[in-house]
């Protein structure tokens, strides 16, 4: 029996559809609890572990970057009330942003989340197979950002490029420069992984003035470890501007 099965009252379901696995999370009273023990689902696996609990909840909020996964459970969950949020979703005075229609709704929800916890401007680094570190002002309004490769595809480069040179951990050696391969190699992907978020928040700094930092993602401990600055991780802040952008949306029905 999962965690959500033991409440007494039916409860959301939230899923995050990303580029290589979908999460689902629930509230459970004011924390995020992750659906059973998997983290991470395919399509079909997400599909069957809902049909395995069809009483568990009141209805379903999907975020998804993909469109053939959004319509693959929209079709395989047309039994169960859907609510998806999309960039048509989003208030268009919040978005100072061309290209909406390519926009991946999940850089703005983590963004949105962020906000709603600190009042003020922050910027929000996305660590997972992709990098995202992007701007939200005081008044909720999402400036955009940049998309980079994640920190594991940056690190397995030059290990399918170059084979030869040897695998090393992630971390920033202690002497610059590099005096050993190893600590060449260690400078050369973590720490100019580093050197690379670091100068993207000297910018956004430059640009707009203050802001509050926040770390989401897989690898967000993982930044977290190469920054020399305070910051925040929040596992859950997609789902966290989930929620908040589908109360706005009912509010204003």
């Amino acid at each position: 029996m999962s965690k959500i099965d033991s409440n007494y009252s039916k409860k959301a379901l939230y899923l995050d559809a990303g580029n290589s696995s979908i999460k689902g999370a629930y509230k459970n009273g004011l924390s995020w609890e992750a659906i059973h023990t998997k983290e991470k689902y395919t399509a079909s696996e997400l599909v069957q572990w809902i049909d395995d609990h069809p009483e568990s909840f009141s209805h379903i909020v999907l975020s998804s970057v993909r469109d053939d996964v959004r319509k693959a459970i929209r079709s395989e969950l047309s039994d169960v009330t859907l609510i998806e949020l999309t960039t048509s979703t989003i208030p268009r005075e919040l978005l100072d942003y061309e290209t909406i229609d390519t926009l991946g709704v999940d850089r703005f929800l983590a963004c949105y989340g962020a906000t709603d916890q600190v009042g003020d401007a922050v910027v929000v680094i996305d660590a997972g197979t992709a990098l995202t570190i992007d701007f939200m002002d005081q008044e909720d309004v999402y400036h955009g950002g940049l998309i980079a490769p994640g920190l594991s595809a940056f690190g397995e480069i030059l290990h399918q490029k170059a084979p030869a040179l040897p695998n090393v951990e992630t971390e920033v050696p202690k002497i610059w420069p590099g005096k050993s391969t190893v600590d060449s190699l260690k400078w050369g992907q973590a720490g100019f992984y580093r050197m690379a978020v670091e100068g993207a928040l000297q910018k956004y700094k430059k640009e707009f003035g203050d802001f509050e930092l926040f770390i989401t993602g897989g690898d967000a401990r993982k930044i977290e470890s190469l920054l020399n600055r305070e910051c925040k991780v929040r596992p859950f802040l997609v789902f966290d501007g989930m929620q908040r952008l589908e109360h706005r949306t009912k509010s204003i029905k």
